[in-house]
């Protein structure tokens, strides 16, 4: 058994539940927020969340616990079979997470937890984004997943950073800056119709929904 600990608001936990998911080994979610406590630190050494327990080895790192989820259960592959296509599906996810995601932190944090934003920086995150979706569009091939025939890493880390990138420049910006990546391309519908994705994304909506209710009513108290 697989114990995934994390919170379902943080997209690195929904990357991992597809990965479960996808590879249909049995799993329980544990809900951990992130911590710095000795106890915490032992298990995920930067005090980050998803960790993963297997049969009492912890494992951090989202991208970590989907190579080692791989090695163990090869036959429901996550990489394609030849080393051009494998290496450009980890080449898209690092991409994703390190280009697109990253400059997307501070409208997270603006949107989930009233961090102050100032215009400066909110022009620095839409020029970041916008650079790394025009990379994204040479690299990417939609045929019909994004490193080619094959569903991959590559996609589940769409999976997990497209809707938020999505939804947070629409907010804080006025703008879907993915929109010339996924324009008439019906992928994020693809991708939805995979189980491993409506199910999480499900969880990701009730958690997202469930915190900000929380939020509204603390302002009110």
């Amino acid at each position: 058994m697989i114990i995934l600990h994390g919170v379902a608001l943080s997209p690195y936990y929904t990357k991992v539940k597809i990965a479960l998911i996808e590879k249909g080994v049995n799993y329980e979610e544990v809900f951990t927020p992130p911590a710095q406590d000795e106890v915490f630190l032992a298990k995920s050494p930067m005090g980050k969340i998803p960790y993963v327990e297997i049969n009492g080895f912890a494992l951090a790192e989202s991208t970590a616990i989907l190579e080692w989820l791989e090695d163990a259960y090869p036959t429901a592959a996550l990489l394609p079979p030849s080393p051009n296509a494998r290496s450009r599906a980890r080449e898209i996810l690092q991409m994703i997470e390190l280009y697109l995601a990253a400059p997307c932190v501070p409208l997270t944090r603006h949107v989930l937890f009233g961090a102050p934003l100032d215009e400066d920086a909110r022009e620095q995150a839409r020029s970041d984004i916008r650079r790394a979706v025009a990379a994204l569009t040479r690299l990417t091939r939609f045929s019909p997943w994004l490193a080619g025939e094959d569903f991959s890493y590559a996609d589940i880390a769409a999976a997990s950073f497209f809707p938020l990138v999505s939804q947070m420049t629409q907010t804080v910006l006025a703008e879907d800056l993915l929109a010339p990546l996924l324009d008439e391309t019906g992928y994020m519908a693809r991708l939805g119709q995979r189980t491993s994705i409506a199910q999480s994304w499900a969880g990701r909506d009730a958690a997202v929904a469930a915190f900000m209710a929380r939020r509204k009513k603390a302002a009110q108290a």
